[in-house]
């Protein structure tokens, strides 16, 4: 399916987040996305902050009052497969089926320690498996920048220093594993092959049976 695994946000293997605007654009939804993602909430109760999070983006539109940030919704797993189904097409039931078959994976992935790179070798500290912070993300792919200064100042509970380097516990190196593979899915996604009709290269029927 083409896009599907941009859909998946963040996830830490018991909560996935998906892309409200990339699952509208993925169910071919001809409604604005506003005005659908806003009916759909108050047509089945759907709760902020349970169901899904609504945050400011970092894109701007205009608007009656100049210049404004969009809105970006992240919806829960349950959520999405929900508003997928809602549909009633045969493009939401795969977008369904695909969710189900993400759900799997990621919290399989996430529980086994799969997702985590191979050659970095971790330590115990009173029965907490540690990693060294700057060598698991460099084999991870990311690059030294602001972001993994961030990332220790804001989750000060998941990182200790030890014999001069930094350490992360198992939980933030599965995190920066998640997002990491987001970001490269965004890329390898461009080249998949989208999804043919239902049918396509039957003989054509016209005027009854051939």
């Amino acid at each position: 399916m083409e896009k599907k695994n941009k859909l998946v946000i963040a996830s830490n293997g018991d909560n996935i987040l998906i892309d409200a605007k990339l699952l509208h654009q993925q169910l071919q939804v001809s409604t604005r996305f506003n005005d659908w993602i806003q009916r759909r909430i108050k047509e089945f109760g759907f709760e902020e902050d349970k169901d899904f999070y609504s945050i400011l983006s970092n894109q701007k539109f205009l608007g009656w009052g100049g210049n404004r940030r969009s809105i970006d919704y992240h919806l829960t797993m349950d959520m999405a497969k929900e508003l997928a189904m809602i549909e009633r097409n045969d493009v939401g039931r795969q977008v369904r089926r695909y969710f189900i078959a993400v759900e799997k994976e990621m919290r399989e992935a996430y529980k086994t320690g799969r997702i985590l790179p191979k050659g970095v070798k971790s330590r115990s500290i009173n029965g907490r498996k540690l990693y060294p912070y700057k060598r698991m993300a460099e084999k991870l792919g990311y690059k030294p920048g602001g972001s993994l200064y961030y990332r220790r100042n804001h989750y000060p509970n998941h990182f200790v220093k030890l014999d001069r380097l930094w350490y992360c516990t198992e939980e933030m190196a599965n995190l920066l594993a998640m997002q990491r593979s987001a970001v490269v899915h965004r890329e390898n996604i461009r080249h998949m092959q989208p999804i043919l009709p239902l049918g396509f290269g039957e003989p054509l029927k016209i005027g009854g049976a051939l």
